[in-house]
């Protein structure tokens, strides 16, 4: 595995760190984490986003034009990916302010065209190092934020101390970095320095999911080991027998599952935590009584947060959320069923993909860092909103692994088809010779 980079590789760690950050640039942007903006705040951030945005759509147009737009557009979840950057269009062009709607459309399907660039573009180990050097970056911006501007790189609000490093606030650096995590485990060095590159991008993702104080990342950066470990442990045994041991699995977590439903309150007072989930459970039971209002369109970027529509949800968590803090109530929210359909069957293709690799493959290496992907997107979109960012390194690896998982099955499956068609062909030309 070569860790060094060719100007096009370059061009896209360039790319992939402005999603690394959720498209946040710290010093440029207000460091308003964990308190409200105030509107002189929010039109500079607005702004600053809108030239930094058409810098990146145009990089992004002119890639695509050096790669003569040769997409895998023949994937089921290329199309259910398109599907979804076609609704938040739709629904943007039917609002009152179009305008301002179809800056968040634009930037889901031009999130959504580069995850679909880069899995056609990149095998995956170069997409490996792509993603390797991105996260190393991201680490070391982490520690020049906090330790030399700790006026940006710390959080001053609700959680003093924490770091945030490079981002605005300290739960994104936590997702961020456990995707580091995941991505240091997939790396293959060929070398020492290789070796001393993929334990420097582990331990500063590992050190500043520790840093940033977010219990949700703790967990979910204990569960990414903890699946690493059993991915190994799957990979000892023959194929035809992996259904059986995920069964076995499975079985074996429900007393796990039970023991924590029972103690609920208990673990969550001792990771610091109520059993409301710090406000989360009443602001869900909120959020889903405005998605009945507008359940099959949505909002459609006509904007709920920061409009009098969300005073009533203010009233009931008595706090100031600025957003679902789930995923899939935020897409319910903002595109309604016909939003949310496209996301879940992205999740489901993720992870019939996964499953089939699972239990055929002999080799889990190609898809490792997809499974890692899938499995960390996923659990932080439950509690935060993950996928409903589009400027965001979440979205981009969530089309990128589903595309790759789709990519995997259908070969398997036209290999199996030209294996027993050349086996009926020989049984037919014995039958001949006879």
């Amino acid at each position: 595995m070569r860790i060094s980079l060719k100007p096009t590789e370059i061009a896209n760690v360039c790319l992939l760190l402005w999603f690394g950050t959720l498209g946040y640039i710290p010093i440029l942007m207000p460091n308003t984490g964990g308190a409200a903006s105030g509107h002189g705040q929010t039109d500079q951030v607005h702004g600053i986003n809108h030239v930094i945005l058409a810098v990146i759509w145009l990089g992004i147009l002119y890639l695509l034009f050096r790669f003569r737009f040769r997409l895998r557009l023949d994937l089921f979840a290329c199309k259910v990916a398109f599907l979804y950057s076609a609704v938040a269009v739709l629904g943007a062009l039917f609002t009152k302010d179009p305008v301002g709607a179809m800056s968040g459309a634009v930037a889901v399907t031009m999130s959504t065209v580069y995850a679909i660039y880069l899995v056609s573009k990149f095998p995956i180990e170069r997409l490996i190092v792509i993603l390797g050097w991105v996260m190393l970056l991201l680490g070391v911006g982490n520690v020049v934020f906090a330790i030399g501007l700790p006026s940006y790189g710390l959080d001053h609000f609700t959680h003093g101390g924490a770091w945030q490093g490079v981002f605005n606030q300290k739960n994104s650096l936590g997702f961020v970095m456990v995707l580091g995590v995941g991505v240091s485990l997939c790396v293959r060095p060929p070398n020492i320095v290789g070796l001393l590159w993929k334990r420097s991008i582990f331990l500063l993702s590992l050190a500043e999911v520790g840093l940033s104080r977010s219990r949700e990342a703790w967990l979910f950066c204990a569960m990414l080991l903890m699946v690493h470990f059993l991915i190994k442990v799957l990979g000892r045994f023959r194929p035809r027998s992996r259904s059986a041991i995920l069964v076995l699995t499975f079985l074996a977590l429900l007393p796990v599952v039970s023991f924590v439903t029972a103690n609920w309150t208990e673990l969550l007072t001792s990771l610091g935590r109520d059993a409301t989930l710090t406000g989360r459970i009443p602001l869900w039971g909120a959020v889903i009584q405005e998605c009945k209002l507008h359940l099959w369109v949505g909002l459609h970027g006509q904007g709920f947060w920061n409009s009098p529509r969300a005073e009533r949800v203010l009233a009931i968590v008595h706090w100031v959320p600025t957003s679902a803090h789930n995923g899939f109530l935020e897409c319910l929210l903002e595109m309604g069923v016909a939003g949310l359909i496209p996301l879940v069957t992205l999740f489901f293709i993720s992870f019939r993909g996964i499953f089939k690799v699972l239990t055929s493959e002999t080799n889990f290496e190609p898809s490792r860092l997809w499974t890692y992907c899938v499995f960390v997107i996923f659990s932080f979109n439950l509690i935060q909103t993950t996928t409903g960012q589009a400027n965001s390194i979440g979205w981009v690896m969530l089309v990128g692994s589903a595309c790759m998982l789709d990519a995997n099955s259908k070969f398997r499956a036209l290999a199996a088809s030209y294996a027993y068609r050349r086996n009926t062909d020989m049984k037919v030309g014995a039958l001949i010779r006879l």
